[in-house]
């Protein structure tokens, strides 16, 4: 409180203390001092925010007011008849701080104070006090009169105002951050050093006006910056600018800054449609948008050479898919010659093979055969490398259904549980994922085929709001240290005698999950299962 605010307060209470003490006196019915307290505690309730206390001459509380109990914690009962030190800090009273405040309100008539004060239960409350003696109709001391105010969250406010003045003080100096301040009546801008600095006006320069303001900025951007400025002090209402410009220095340099501001409204004056001042800071960003450009210029170049190698990339791969037909189809044909005329010499009944040679033809049959699929698997690996994605949403679940019950006919005497989660749903090519799902469920039917009873699992759960898709099986499994080399295509880590196959399944796996902007794992041990786990992009819930 302002020093003119404590002493109009005063004297307003004491006024109405006197006019009180003055009517009773007048009704002839003041007759000692223990009467006192009542004329003061009836003046009190008109000021519901001031405790009220009442000394005898040693300081020793005698009357004590409804406030004073809701703000220190003491009850009437408890706190009549202790010394008033029971209230003040021991820091204080180590002070005489205690004894001096009565002993100027007993010399000045009145003493004004704020400090801290203490609680019943240890709490500090922060307090404006005014303390003054009591004195009956002959001007006798009989004791002090005490009016106290809690203060303590005011306190709070003003130390918090403080501390955060005093950090961003500290962050513009540390920052170097200007400040600056547009007055609208006068047209006058007032500038911190910072800011003059960065505006090329020196350290200690005269205020300039909005027009001269203008002008140190650059002619390109002084139109956008004008038109803005013009535009928040228009508007009228709270409002904020954020606007990044160059400044043109004496020397010929330019400069990137960037302002923000803020509306001040005088309500005081009248002015509630429009800001009476703009404050605001500036602080240089010439590096920063040096930085940009060079970024946004590599950015340029990168692109450009991207768009070149995505259509060198787009040839050499159309390039490959139709050497990867020629070549299959070259090949096919020399290995269905050599199945079909070996078929034949089995067949002949002239033919005098011995079994030796017989096995010798029936090897060469199964080479060609693998060859072929082979061949089926290396086109197949071509088509989900090269086919367009066809985005649609595909039912996972159903598709893992079929290809098991495909997979159960296929070998009815099997033993093998599948259980098929519901509600597994994606985004994509459903052709490709359905390439995919049948690849690890094939895999899964035929790792767990040394067992007489299996178990093949699909489902979906979710994590950090991503659909993780599943394939579990309870079969061979794998050596856990071998799983990097899990999906290069032809890679096995199972002898093809004991597992038939060509090694590219999970290979076309690992390029269609790829190409679906997912990633694809796997998790196993030997004869302890395997379970692939696969994500189709960042697919959220």
């Amino acid at each position: 409180m302002k020093t003119q605010d404590k002493q109009a307060a005063s004297r307003r209470m004491k006024g109405r203390f006197s006019s009180r003490l003055s009517n009773r006196k007048s009704g002839g019915r003041h007759k000692s001092f223990r009467a006192v307290p009542e004329y003061y505690r009836l003046a009190i309730e008109s000021l519901k925010e001031y405790a009220l206390l009442t000394m005898d001459k040693d300081l020793t509380i005698s009357s004590w007011s409804g406030p004073a109990a809701q703000m220190f914690g003491y009850a009437e009962s408890e706190i009549i008849g202790q010394k008033v030190t029971v209230l003040f800090t021991p820091e204080d009273i180590a002070k005489g701080i205690n004894e001096s405040e009565f002993a100027n309100a007993l010399k000045n008539g009145r003493e004004d104070d704020e400090r801290w004060h203490l609680c019943k239960d240890g709490r500090h409350v922060w307090c404006y006090g005014l303390s003054f003696p009591l004195k009956d109709e002959k001007g006798v001391v009989r004791g002090f009169v005490k009016l106290i105010r809690d203060d303590t969250e005011r306190k709070r406010k003003d130390d918090l105002l403080l501390e955060n003045e005093e950090r961003l003080s500290l962050a513009a100096e540390s920052t170097g951050i200007g400040t600056w301040d547009y007055h609208v009546a006068e047209k006058t801008l007032k500038l911190s050093k910072r800011a003059a600095e960065l505006f090329g006006l020196g350290t200690e320069p005269e205020s300039p006006g909005f027009e001269q303001f203008l002008q140190m900025i650059h002619p390109e951007d002084r139109p956008r910056i004008a038109a803005e400025l013009n535009r928040c002090l228009a508007a009228g209402g709270t409002f904020d600018a954020n606007l990044e410009y160059r400044v043109e220095m004496p020397e010929g340099a330019v400069r990137w800054v960037l302002t923000r501001a803020r509306g001040f409204y005088e309500r005081s004056k009248g002015h509630s449609d429009k800001p009476d001042r703009l404050i605001g800071t500036v602080i240089d960003i010439t590096d920063r948008k040096r930085k940009q450009i060079e970024a946004q210029e590599l950015k340029e170049e990168l692109e450009v050479k991207v768009r070149e190698r995505t259509a060198r990339l787009s040839t050499v791969n159309k390039e490959l898919e139709t050497f990867a037909y020629s070549a299959s189809h070259d090949l096919r044909a020399p290995v269905r010659k050599i199945s079909a005329f070996t078929q034949a010499i089995l067949e002949s009944g002239e033919s005098k093979l011995s079994p030796t040679d017989q096995g010798y033809f029936d090897r060469i049959r199964a080479a060609a055969a693998k060859m072929e699929r082979l061949i089926d698997d290396i086109l197949g690996l071509a088509r989900v490398t090269q086919k367009p994605i066809a985005a649609a949403e595909c039912d996972l679940s159903a598709t893992a259904r079929e290809i098991a019950d495909d997979l159960k006919k296929s070998d009815p005497g099997r033993r093998v549980e599948f259980v098929i989660g519901s509600g597994a749903k994606a985004q994509g090519d459903c052709e490709l994922l359905t390439v995919a799902m049948r690849n690890l469920l094939e895999n899964a039917w035929k790792f767990t085929s040394k067992h007489a009873e299996a178990r093949v699992e699909f489902g979906m759960k979710m994590e950090k709001g991503v659909r993780i898709y599943f394939v579990k099986d309870d079969g061979a499994g794998f050596d856990s240290q071998l799983a990097h080399k899990m999906f290069g295509a032809f890679q096995r880590l199972h002898p093809e005698e004991e597992f038939p196959g060509t090694g590219v399944g999970l290979g076309m796996v690992e390029r269609i999950v790829r190409r679906h902007r997912g990633r694809i794992w796997a998790e196993g041990g030997v004869e302890q299962g395997a379970a692939f786990y696969f994500t189709l992009g960042t697919e959220e819930a």
